[in-house]
């Protein structure tokens, strides 16, 4: 049983690792990193930044909509978010 647990482990591991990689582009500082880190815990994917001075974030929801979001500049809360394409909402 020890054997079956530590490959689940380290796959379960490997994925974590391939997922983060794959999911979000890079961020300009460790806040941004934790920001993306939440909205992909809440489901989004593909976070990229798109303007760091108004704090604003582009990503794919659950439903493939692309979102633009602005978050608070320092309490990881979402101010805003808005669908890029009308259909999408």
């Amino acid at each position: 049983m020890t054997y079956f647990a530590s490959a689940l482990t380290g796959v379960a591991l490997l994925c974590a690792a391939s997922a983060t990689a794959n999911t979000t582009g890079d961020m300009p500082n460790q806040y941004f990193d934790g920001m993306a880190a939440k909205l992909i815990m809440v489901g989004f994917r593909d976070i990229h930044m798109v303007d760091e001075k108004t704090n604003t974030l582009s990503a794919y929801d659950q439903d493939g909509g692309e979102v633009l979001i602005v978050v608070h500049p320092t309490n990881r809360q979402i101010l805003r978010q808005s669908f890029v394409h009308g259909g999408d909402e």
